[in-house]
């Protein structure tokens, strides 16, 4: 070979090599462009053998990038023949082999599932050296999981990882674990699969994490983080658009259009997804087109799934079926055929078709062949046809069916925010099942829907947190930011460099916040789910044991405020109108005790906005509780969304008597010992030490008391578990938008709600004397999460927090009396009831916890 051929294949491979290391596909194109003029002007005395083989290597490479760059498919194929010729030109078997290789990854990419696998098998027959081996083990791995072939993937996958290894090759390393981590995802593994991912990142250049993300936002998907991971897709379209790779970028926009139905972000879905659409179909690729459009169509759908003239889910019904049709022309369109049957199949059924979408249905594949979403959907289409045609009992079971798919999928689930995350797949199906109860003349079906649905995704995911050093360096790192952030000044003396730099330890802190919330999601659950209660049970119970208690269980089911009163002698269903109202006083109320808090407030002024909070929680009150005839009698309250945290026990009908609330009806046990326990004091509050030694001191000698330095974040964790008791005295903060890091504040700093996730709270009353604690956030698909949802998950047998801020002079003075009826033997909502009766203005403490007979 020439000096000047082996400066130009020199080049050639030295342009490879940088292409798939930075992902520069524009910058290599034109590279490669460049190279073949300098072929054309070599004279014409160098081997034409040598000169094609280049020539082959170069159009392989312009081949690959073009497709990167989201080049037509005709284009990209018509440079892929080109090259085969020119291998067979230059008699190099080993480039014959390369071209099947880039062909091979061109049709996988473009859906052909055979023609890829025909071209990649033959190309693995044709290489001998192993390096050149790799990208086609890769490609073949991630075809033989597109098509479901796990065991042969995974061989594939791992030949890959050894010889990348052997080699020393860095890339190619951490893709092989990465798709290894792909594989466990597939086969079900969702914890194990984030770890592999993540694991597999870190080691991987970060001009390759905009691929990665797209995965591991697939496994978030189905774990029910739609929020995370179309934040993730999100990430990875902006490394993507930086990068050049502009093929990969229409897959992540299609895949967040995806997660934007899944979140009823259905305009924004369906403005994205029609853009990916356009962008595809200009590009020649017909699967992408076909799947954008297919999303698009499921956003419209969801947008119109109430319409109850039929007229519109008619038209969606008929498209989604002509779209299947073109589908399973296309290859590589199967999995589209399944979404636009299943889409199909649930608006005929919405629109009262049902022969239509049963006709749907048959067609399906066998359930193991379809995603777990899909699965989903395909019982929530079968209830809506029997439910529809009036066969209850089939409704039932298919409504059954779904649940104990869901529930599969949540005990594989070890934090607490990944198993409330799953809810999301559930909110059609309990819509179905509601829909359905609301129909009966009898209370108890939509009670026992109520339930069905909450009690899937009730309860821990795992007994005890793993033991991860570097989950807990994170959180400690946070937690010294956002104590350093505290610090700083905060009066109007603050300069604009302490505000600068106030924002910057916040935004570190939050970063390493989200790196300790995904590496929680890498645990496994050892949880089981819970039963759910049933009225016709309960009200046995009830009777048996002799309770005057009443059960009232809420829902906001398409707007309106509907309430099922049960106790020991029956049960109705009250429908206690729109929603609107008791949204806006619940506005109200809180503003009002927001600025009841501040003890500096005038007197004048606190006599007004005093006016206004009581004149609120009456209207709140005759709303909520006019109608249903409770009396003196405790309360159960079942309540989700907006109000459960409502200030229930400020309300005036219940001054004085005992009202405990939760997110389901848990069953809590009635052999709870009260006996000396935790008293803490944390950092900040002028009286929360006298508040701790009061508390305390109404517990006798027993009890342990932890203030100053001594109260710790690690001190404090570690007593929490086993006290029968424990009492916080400290600032508290509930962060809506990260709710996992709702905080006490401690002498070294807060204690996260993250930190207690694993927790053993079983023989605990847990007593939080801090603003908003009692605060959550609604995740997608009902879930409250906050720090008391998070240690009601841990099993305490009663959380007792305020919904609202909580003055110091009030705690130091309910406080006390709260813990002498606890320790004289009353129930935890019975004691808050008498400690606070007689407060001049209402306090907004809830007692939040199961119900115990």
């Amino acid at each position: 070979m020439s000096d000047a051929l082996a400066a130009v294949r020199g080049e050639v491979d030295q342009i490879r090599a940088h292409a798939r290391a930075h992902r520069q596909f524009a910058g290599a194109l034109d590279r490669y462009r460049g190279v073949l003029a300098r072929l054309d002007a070599l004279d014409a005395d160098v081997a034409a053998g040598q000169v094609a083989a280049l020539r082959a290597r170069v159009l392989v490479g312009i081949a690959a990038c073009e497709g990167e760059l989201g080049a037509d498919r005709e284009v990209v194929l018509a440079k892929l023949a080109a090259a085969g010729a020119m291998a067979l030109r230059a008699g190099s078997a080993e480039l014959v082999a390369l071209v099947h290789a880039s062909l091979g990854l061109q049709l996988l990419r473009s859906g052909d599932h055979d023609g890829a696998r025909r071209e990649l098998d033959t190309a693995l027959e044709g290489l001998v050296d192993e390096t050149e081996m790799l990208p086609v083990l890769i490609n073949r791995g991630s075809l033989l999981l597109e098509v479901g072939e796990i065991d042969e993937a995974v061989d594939d996958l791992q030949r890959c990882l050894e010889i990348a290894r052997a080699v020393g090759d860095g890339q190619l390393v951490p893709m092989a674990e990465h798709n290894l981590g792909y594989a466990l995802y597939l086969g079900g593994d969702l914890p194990a699969a984030l770890r592999a991912m993540d694991g597999a990142a870190e080691a991987a250049p970060p001009e390759h994490a905009g691929v990665g993300l797209m995965d591991k936002a697939a496994v978030l998907y189905e774990a029910g983080l739609l929020t995370d991971a179309e934040s993730a897709l999100r990430r990875a379209a902006e490394i993507l658009a930086a990068t050049g790779g502009a093929r990969d970028l229409l897959d992540a926009e299609l895949e967040q259009a995806r997660c934007l139905v899944g979140l009823a972000r259905h305009a924004e879905a369906q403005a994205l997804a029609g853009r990916v659409r356009d962008r595809a179909r200009r590009a020649g690729h017909g699967v992408i087109a076909l799947r954008a459009e297919l999303v698009g169509l499921d956003a419209r759908f969801g947008m119109i799934v109430e319409d109850t003239s039929g007229a519109q889910l008619l038209r969606v019904a008929r498209a989604a079926e002509e779209l299947g049709e073109r589908a399973s022309a296309e290859p590589g369109g199967e999995r589209i055929l399944i979404d636009a049957r299943l889409l199909s199949a649930e608006a005929w059924a919405r629109a009262g078709r049902f022969d239509e979408s049963r006709a749907q249905l048959r067609m399906l594949p066998p359930a193991p062949g379809m995603a777990l979403g899909a699965r989903v959907r395909a019982q929530v289409v079968a209830a809506l046809c029997t439910f529809g045609e009036g066969n209850r009992r089939s409704g039932l079971t298919a409504v059954r069916r779904g649940y104990r798919l869901l529930a599969g999928q949540r005990q594989q689930l070890g934090a607490v925010e990944a198993v409330t995350g799953a809810a999301a797949h559930g909110i059609r199906l309990q819509g179905v099942d509601i829909d359905a109860a609301l129909l009966s003349t009898s209370p108890d079906p939509l009670f026992d829907a109520l339930e069905r649905g909450r009690a899937t995704f009730a309860g821990s995911g795992r007994v005890r947190p793993p033991d991860d050093p570097r989950t807990a360096e994170l959180v400690v790192s946070a937690r010294r930011l956002m104590e350093r952030a505290r610090l700083l000044r905060a009066d109007e003396q603050a300069t604009g460099r302490d505000m600068g730099a106030r924002a910057g330890l916040h935004r570190d802190a939050r970063q390493l916040q989200h790196q300790a919330r995904e590496r929680t999601w890498h645990s496994g659950g050892d949880g089981g789910v819970p039963t759910p209660a049933s009225a016709r049970a309960l009200r046995a119970e009830l009777r048996a044991a002799g309770s005057d208690r009443v059960v009232l269980n809420l829902t906001m089911n398409g707007g309106r405020v509907r309430v099922i009163r049960l106790d020991g002698a029956g049960a109705r269903l009250i429908d206690l109108g729109p929603l609107p109202p008791y949204l806006e006083l619940a506005r109200r109320v809180r503003a009002d005790q927001q600025v009841l808090a501040n003890p500096l407030l005038p007197t004048a002024m606190r006599e007004v906005v005093l006016a206004s909070l009581r004149a609120a929680l009456g209207r709140l009150d005759g709303l909520l509780l006019g109608q249903l005839d409770i009396g003196a009698r405790p309360v159960y309250v079942a309540a989700r969304d907006r109000l459960v945290s409502l200030p229930w026990a400020a309300l005036p009908s219940r001054r004085g008597l005992s009202t405990v609330v939760n997110s389901w009806v848990a069953r809590g046990e009635a052999d709870w010992t009260p006996g000396p326990g935790l008293s803490v004091a944390g950092a900040g509050l002028g009286q929360a030490v006298t508040e701790a030694e009061q508390v305390a001191a109404a517990w006798g000698s027993g009890a342990r008391l932890l203030t100053g330095p001594a109260a710790t974040c690690a001190a404090v964790s570690e007593a929490i578990e086993g006290a029968p008791v424990v009492h916080v005295a400290a600032h508290g903060t509930h962060e809506p938008e990260n709710p996992m890091f709702s905080s006490l504040l401690l002498a070294d700093g807060p204690l996260f709600a993250h930190e207690l996730d694993g927790r053993d709270l079983s023989r605990s009353v847990v007593v939080l004397s801090a603003c908003d604690v009692g605060s959550v956030s609604i995740r997608h698909g009902g879930e409250p999460l906050g720090l008391t949802s998070v240690l009601l998950r841990m099993g305490a047998r009663a959380v007792i927090a305020a919904v609202a801020p909580l003055r110091d002079d009030v705690a130091v003075r309910v406080m006390p009396a709260l813990h002498e009826g606890l320790r004289a033997g009353l129930r935890p909502g019975e004691a808050l009831a008498r400690a606070v009766a007689d407060e001049p203005e209402p306090v907004p403490l809830v007692c939040f916890g199961p119900l115990v007979l």
